[in-house]
This record gives structure tokens, sequence and C-alpha cells, in this order.
């Protein structure tokens, strides 16, 4: 399967991005049984040609990239790649670049021309620095900025692929048993900057962390860290990660328990160090028991959290033994929530039964305000009168739930009786559903947001609502940031449990009653303040063209149209592309016009 990413560099235009037709099974009516989990399913993506616009453009550079698209979302390109049919290649862009252009294109190995900065070796392994920098949510009057989200969640999106290819040689981050070498480490201080120092004193920490999945086609792990600051991933050389602390290898894979993952990866990829992580709200089994009983249709499982069965009804005197609607709350447990709150599911839809709901939501929301004064005293549940609102305020209940129709999956959005509902392109099997919601002082209010992710198709939906504190209660934000003798405020978001729901009507379609149950698992569920997303690894890319035509693996008769002299490039595009083995070359495309007057 292959796989692209286009390539600006900073003079570069924005690009228009073209996704390929994904083709699944879609069930319409009769029971669905999901055999095969979302990793391990193989997903064939044909992708079409695309359609140029017109060759006669004042942009070249639009233009090169237009060709540059359709060349390589070709189902054809990469198949040519891997098996170096380079003339197909040359009479494929012969046929999408008009006369007026010669052309030049190079297929280089991507770890040629990419590098990390800084990357350290230590023998037993490599250490990958990460700037994991916090979000400010509000700066106080007096202009430093003090309330961030929390400073033990980060949740990182790393492409595997990626680095294994700009590392080379004996380090690789383990794909088998998904990143099961790695650790994550950093300075005890979070200001000193000198790794190297920190490990040879012993003032350096293992940090916790949870791997939430792994998608071997894409090779994007997503990764929750109990940090945030200069962040470094160890890779080891062997199959398990080093540990610097007792300068040995780790007993277990992921250095388990600091380390481990997720219910789904341990379903997905046989690896059973499933842990619980303590930084984020994770619902255990522990927690979810209260809610298993066969009258109220939830049940407990080795490698997931919870299965949840309602009935469709009765007929012929048949009897499913299950109730028509489930509930269970949960408490929510998340401290420093200044910000924004999220919750995340995933789940795998069994069976359905059309007009089955699945809820996830937040029940009785409240808004709470903190102050602190000049004399250095902070009230956290000021319930005062302040700059026209009464607080608590009381938002109330907000929830997203996915239905199953006849021949649509929906996502909706309810914010205190408020609903809105979409259209899912097909129905989700294996999924990632979250709810979240995020304080917007800016403009005085509340951004939802509800999505989900289809982890088989990798396509989603989402849904937003904005909830105005001064419409709905009041609230003048900016009276509230000028009160005098308050340094700081900060606005928290306290629901009073969470919900999960599964309701089956008795008779959905017609009259028509159905004698089997919906079936759903919940693999896990957590819940964090909004996490701090924002990183880098230190990445430097070599668009240099004496570079680019050293590592050209297209033979010299193949690269160019015309073969003139003195090629100079008027317009370059640039892509990566992943082969089916998982190695990636950077595409490079250069137009120069040969048109007379």
């Amino acid at each position: 399967m292959s796989r692209f990413i286009l390539v600006m560099p900073m003079n570069a235009p924005p690009v228009s991005h073209v996704r390929g037709q994904v083709r699944i099974i879609e069930a319409i009516a009769t029971t669905i049984i999901v055999l095969i989990l979302a990793a391990l399913l193989p997903i064939i993506f044909n992708s079409p040609t695309t359609t140029l616009r017109s060759q006669v453009q004042t942009n070249t550079e639009w233009y090169a990239y237009d060709v540059l698209l359709t060349a390589i979302n070709n189902p054809q390109f990469t198949y040519y790649v891997q098996h170096n049919n380079w003339s197909a290649i040359r009479s494929l862009l012969n046929t999408i670049v008009g006369p007026q252009y010669d052309w030049y294109i190079a297929v280089v190995p991507y770890r040629k021309v990419v590098s990390i900065v800084s990357v350290m070796n230590y023998g037993n392994y490599v250490l990958i620095p990460l700037s994991i920098i916090p979000k400010v949510y509000y700066a106080p009057p007096l202009g430093m900025p003090i309330f961030m989200t929390s400073m033990s969640v980060s949740m990182l999106s790393l492409n595997v692929y990626t680095i294994n290819s700009i590392l080379g040689g004996k380090y690789s981050i383990n794909i088998t048993m998904p990143l099961s070498n790695v650790a994550f480490i950093q300075c005890k201080n979070l200001f000193s900057t000198n790794i190297t120092q920190c490990i040879k004193s012993g003032n350096v920490r293992m940090i916790n962390w949870w791997l939430e999945s792994f998608d071997p086609r894409t090779g994007v792990a997503v990764v929750w860290l109990n940090a945030t600051g200069n962040v470094y991933m160890l890779v080891s050389n062997g199959s398990i990660p080093y540990n610097v602390l007792s300068n040995s290898y780790c007993q277990y894979p992921y250095c388990y328990p600091i380390g481990g993952v997720s219910n789904i990866m341990y379903s997905s990829f046989n690896a059973p160090y499933n842990n619980e992580p303590q930084f984020i709200n994770y619902y255990t089994q522990q927690a979810l028991s209260q809610c298993y009983s066969s009258s109220n249709g939830m049940y407990g499982g080795s490698n997931y959290l919870v299965m949840i069965k309602t009935s469709g009804g009765t007929a012929s005197g048949q009897s499913l033994n299950a109730p028509t609607t489930v509930s269970c709350t949960l408490p929510v447990s998340v401290n420093d929530n200044v910000g924004g709150i999220n919750a995340y599911l995933i789940g795998q839809l069994l069976t359905s039964i059309p007009g089955t709901s699945f809820t996830l939501g937040f029940s009785n929301v409240e808004v709470e305000l903190g102050v602190c004064f000049v004399n250095g005293t902070c009230i956290n549940d000021y319930t005062g009168s302040v700059a026209g609102a009464s607080f608590p305020i009381s938002i109330g209940n907000v929830n997203a739930a996915e239905t199953y129709g006849n021949t649509h999956e929906y996502l909706s959005l309810s914010v205190n009786g408020n609903t809105d509902i979409t259209s899912l392109p097909s129905y989700y099997y294996v999924y990632l559903l979250t709810l979240s919601l995020s304080l917007d002082l800016a403009k005085c209010g509340i951004d939802v947001n509800a999505s989900i992710y289809d982890l088989v198709t990798m396509s989603s939906v989402s849904l937003s609502y904005f909830y105005n504190l001064t419409s709905n209660d009041g609230l003048n934000c900016t009276q509230l940031m000028s009160l005098p003798n308050i340094t700081s405020i900060s606005l928290t978001m306290i629901p009073s449990n969470i919900l999960l729901q599964q309701s089956t009507p008795q008779n959905p379609n017609n009259d028509v009653y159905y004698v089997y149950n919906a079936t759903t698992i919940v693999y896990d569920l957590w819940v964090s303040p909004t996490p701090t997303t924002s990183y880098y690894i230190p990445i430097t890319i070599s668009y240099n063209f004496e570079s680019i035509d050293k590592y050209n693996v297209v033979p010299q008769q193949y690269r160019e149209r015309f073969f003139l002299s003195g090629f100079a490039p008027t317009a370059s595009a640039y892509a990566i592309i992943q082969l089916p083995n998982g190695t990636y070359y950077l595409v490079y495309l250069g137009l120069m016009s040969v048109a007379s007057g």
C-alpha cells in the first residue's frame, strides 16, 4: 500500500489535497460481525488519477504541483518506483506535462536528504530530542502567562516509518510489537539542557507513557506522556528499551510498567503489556465493575473494558435476555483542566440493529471561577457574582452519540438540548470517539467538539458547537479580566459524571421486531485535560538541487524530457511517497518553459 505526503518549502504555494477513494463493504440491514481488528485488516487503496487544471496558467508553481499530484496519485506510480520501471514514469510525465515544458524528475531515498539534528548516540541506544510546548490559555493582567494546560499530559503523533528511515543502521523502532524498544526521558530539572550531564549525574527521570494506537499502514503512532518541555525519545538497539537509571536493559518491553499499551493495541498486536496510565483519568475494569450485570447488559472481558448488549425486541416467544437501554455513569477525576477537558473512547461495533445509538457524554457540566488577588490569596471555586454572571455557571449535559441507520451511520452532538447531526460516509466498526470542551476567553464561551475516527479506513467526521457564556449566562469576559485587585483568573469546567449509554428501540423499523442483540465493545476509555500537542522534532531537509541530483535513483536517460543543456527550472514541486515495503522517497519535479515568444 502506498502513501504520499506533499512537502512544501517556505516559498511554495498552498496545495489542494486530493484524497484517494476507499472501497469498503457497507452493511444495510443485517447483523454485522467484525472478525478482524483494525490494525490487522488489509485495506486496498484505489487512487484515481486527478483531472489537471488548465495547462495554460500564469502561476507555474501551481501547475508544477498539479502535475506532481497527478503523477503520484496514479496507482501505478509507486509500482513503477518499486520495480524500477523508469521508462513508464517517463511516459507518464510526457502524457500529463504540457509540451511547452521541459521536465526533470528525481526520486531520492528520503534518508539521503533528511536528518535529525543532534541525534545522540550512546552505544546501546540513541536519543532523539523532542520539544513539547505548553499552550498558554490566559495571560493575566500582570502579563505573565500562568494558566496552561496540565504540565503532565502531552499527546504526540509520531511517524515511526519516517524516524526509522532517518535513523538507519542498527537503531530502529520496533513495529512488530509497536514501539516496544522505546522509552522517554528528560532531566529532572526542566531548565537543564545538557541531557548527557543529567544522565551521568543521575539527574534524569524515566517518563511514564502510553501507546494509544499504531497504524501499520501509515506508521503513525499516537503516544501520551506525562511531560512537557525538553523530552528525549530513547530508541535502543535491542527489542526492549534501555533503562538509563539502572544502566541496563529493561526487564520487559516498553520498560513496563513505566510504559505500556492500550487494550486495542493488546488485542491487535498480541502485546500483553496493556497498562492503566495514572497521569490520565483512565477507567479500569475495577471502575467499570459497578456496571457489570447481565440484567444491565454490561459484561467484563480479558482484553477490553466492557461489552454492552441491548435487545431489539422479541418475536415468536423468543427472548434475548437483554434490556433495551443500558446506562452507566462514572465519576470524572481531572484536577487540572484549566482551559478544557476531553473524553476519549475506543470502541468496536460487533452487531448493529437500525435505530441503535451509543452515547458518550458529560453530565451536569459546570464552569467555576478561580481568582487570585494582589494580597496573594486565591479562591479556587469562587461563587460570588462577578462581571454579570453567577458562579458556578451550569451548562447542562453534553453528549456525543453515534446512531446506526438502515443505510448510514450518524454522529450527533447535543449541548443542553441543542442537537446537531451528520451522516458518516460509511459504517465505522472500530473507531475512536472523542468529546471535547475547551474554554475560549477571546470569544467568551466554550467550544464543544465531537468527532469519530474510523481506525479501519482512516476517515473521520466532526461536529462543533459554540456555547456563548455572554448571551446564555451574562458573563462579561472583558470586565472580568479588568477587575481591580485581581492578579489572575481561571475558568474550570467540572462535569458531574461521564456517561456511557446504549439504546435499541423495540420496533425500530415499520413494526419489524429484531430478535438479536446490538453489541458494542469498549476497549479503552479515558478523560484528560486538553493535552499539550504542540511539539517538534528538529529535522532538516536538504532541497539543494546538486544533492537531489546526486542521490537520484532515476537513470540519466529517464530523468528529463528534452535533455536540454543548462536545465534551469522555473517551477519546482516536492512530495514524499511511501512504498508498500515501508520505505520513503522524496520526489522532486522541476519544470522549465521551452515555449517560444
